[in-house]
């Protein structure tokens, strides 16, 4: 993106820009209007039923960030939970 960043309009900048977390709270007896990030291609949604608010992330104050994976994950098809075709035996003819 840097290559092309120059090319941005400053309204394009800001939208690409990080703004403040929102934290979606389901509140079914609650309807609001969620406006539309686009506009011009998506319609507000008229009848979300979740409340928005600010959220801060946690900062890590006081701790320090272990670099690396814990001892004993699991990567890959290990890993998985839900059987998908990379973990499923199967065979194939053409």
């Amino acid at each position: 993106m840097k290559s092309r960043e120059h090319r941005l309009t400053p309204e394009e900048r800001r939208r690409d820009g990080f703004g403040t977390s929102t934290k979606f709270i389901f509140s079914p007896g609650e309807f609001t209007v969620y406006p539309s990030s686009l506009p011009d291609f998506f319609p507000p949604i008229y009848r979300c039923t979740c409340k928005m608010e600010s959220f801060d992330l946690p900062t890590l104050d006081g701790l320090h960030l272990v670099p690396g994976l814990c001892e004993g994950v699991c990567l890959g098809a290990k890993a998985s939970l839900i059987p998908f075709v990379g973990t499923l035996p199967h065979t194939a003819q053409l």
